[in-house]
């Protein structure tokens, strides 16, 4: 360009760019000295430009990465100066990164929910670059972001803890200069995000297990991906492996069988532990090993079903090991069986119980082990039926009549009540009348109150008062509540006819 330096540096350059720079000394003495210096290292000697002037030039071509920083110096010297004169020059670049890598160690398994932290390492990128993180669409912030090794090397960590639904999905790191924008610089990696096995039982069950007698036990987890086996660890510290299956209609849950001949040290505790690519089964599933048998006996209860049937309701013992059905056998009073009935579940419905007869049934379990004992229940001792053992099957019948009866209870105890009250008014009334001595009794047995002539604010003779024909007449001076004064219908005028007073109200003579 013909421009002269005087910044101390030169550029920034870009890749394959050509770069001249030429360095003139004024001297006329045929001794003096003039060459250029690349990063210490003499590269080119001037030559006469012309008369007085020594020129040396220095051309680079296709500039590489090499070039970044390098520092050039033109010295002039000669044997009259001991120190020689000197004019510097740096060379400035924007470079794009050589490698952007997210560093995982080919470990891309990410166990949802677990924190990881994730290294993007952009390296040779000039200046350092921004760095963002992307998870499919979603833009994440990283942690960290540090500089290394004079710039050459940027680091960017991020602390990730995916989730299922971020599985395969493709995890970016990219690098932005800012002097480079139509160029983009990123690396990405498919994440497989699942979780190591979870069993599916909170509690622990119980195995009957008998010497000499084969014995299968089912471990089901779930887990993503798909277990590589099963261990199974008895109380004695003895291990067995099995292989895994599908449980078929359940995504992401496998099942093993352990299938062994019991032994005496086998009694204990069982511990099933299943291992996929994120590690083995925290929390194992559990079994507890005891000595089987016959199954327990069940504990039975009889509920009324009105209007003539019976429930009975059994509550399963201990199966001994295996699979269990509750019998159930109906005895008339001379103790044949008339009746017998089994059930899964111990739920027995028996319809068409006379109360009248004095029926007893014989309850108890079996298995392939054998029978339990066998328990005697009365069927007289009925305990009333709870509303959650009442269902739609019951006769609509038996609902009337238990509304009838409690409606007659109600009604019963509504008479009564009113019948107290009404002793008690009548009580109250005879004691007021019996104090009262305003009140003289009359020939007929009824009562009427002696005229008060003596209040001097009462006015003699008529008094003339409209009021509703409904009204009641109080009296104002006495706390009892027998009115104070007499009422006679008629109109103002004795001699008028009965019907030419008017409809809507009436006179009223005290």
């Amino acid at each position: 360009m013909g421009e002269e330096i005087k910044r101390g540096y030169v550029g920034p350059l870009s890749l394959n760019s050509e770069l001249t720079l030429i360095c003139e000394v004024d001297d006329d003495q045929p001794d003096t000295l003039v060459y250029w210096r690349r990063n210490g290292v003499t590269i080119e000697r001037a030559h006469t430009a012309r008369a007085g002037v020594l020129r040396a030039e220095v051309r680079v071509r296709n500039a590489t990465r090499d070039e970044l920083d390098a520092h050039y110096e033109c010295l002039a010297q000669n044997a009259d100066v001991t120190e020689p004169l000197m004019a510097s020059v740096v060379v400035k670049m924007y470079l794009p990164p050589l490698q952007v890598e997210i560093r995982l160690n080919n470990n891309f398994d990410f166990e949802a929910g677990q924190p990881r932290v994730v290294d993007c390492v952009v390296v040779g990128c000039v200046p350092p670059p921004a760095i963002t993180w992307h998870l499919g669409d979603t833009l994440l912030r990283p942690t960290v972001h540090k500089e290394l090794h004079d710039g050459n090397y940027t680091v960017s960590s991020l602390t990730l803890a995916p989730s299922l639904r971020d599985s395969k999905h493709d995890l970016v790191c990219r690098a932005h200069n800012s002097h480079l924008p139509t160029s983009v610089f990123e690396d990405k990696v498919t994440l497989n995000v699942g979780y190591r096995p979870i069993c599916l039982t909170n509690r622990e069950e119980t195995v009957g297990a008998v010497l000499h007698e084969t014995e299968t036990v089912t471990c089901v987890v779930e887990a993503s991906p798909k277990p590589l086996q099963f261990s199974w660890t008895f109380a004695d510290s003895r291990t067995l492996y099995t292989s895994v299956k599908n449980v078929a209609g359940h995504h992401n849950r496998y099942s093993s069988t352990l299938t062994w001949m019991p032994r005496n040290s086998d009694v204990g505790l069982l511990l099933c532990r299943a291992t996929n690519a994120f590690g083995e089964q925290k929390r194992p599933c559990s079994y507890t090993i005891t000595p089987g048998g016959p199954p327990h006996a069940p504990e039975c209860v009889v509920l009324r079903s009105y209007p003539n049937a019976v429930r009975v309701q059994c509550q399963k013992g201990w199966d001994g090991g295996r699979s269990q059905i509750i019998h159930l056998e109906l005895l008339n009073t001379d103790g044949t069986i008339f009746q017998n009935v089994s059930n899964g579940a111990g739920h027995f419905h028996l319809p068409d119980i006379d109360d009248n007869k004095n029926l007893t049934a014989l309850v108890y379990a079996s298995s392939s082990r054998g029978r339990s004992e066998t328990k005697t229940v009365h069927l007289q001792t009925i305990t009333p039926l709870s509303p959650s053992a009442v269902t739609e099957d019951l006769p609509i019948h038996s609902w009337t009549r238990w509304l009838e009866v409690t409606a007659g209870a109600v009604a019963i105890a509504a008479a009564v009540a009113a019948t107290a009250v009404c002793i008690k008014l009548l009580k109250a009334k005879r004691e007021n009348s019996e104090l009262n001595p305003d009140l003289v009794p009359r020939s007929d047995g009824s009562f009427h109150r002696e005229p008060d002539f003596a209040r001097e604010e009462r006015v003699l003779g008529t008094t003339n008062i409209t009021v509703n024909q409904l009204a009641a007449c109080q009296n104002q001076y006495s706390s009892t509540p027998v009115p104070s004064c007499r009422v006679l219908v008629g109109c103002g005028t004795h001699s008028l006819p009965q019907d030419a007073c008017p409809a809507s109200q009436h006179s009223y003579y005290v």
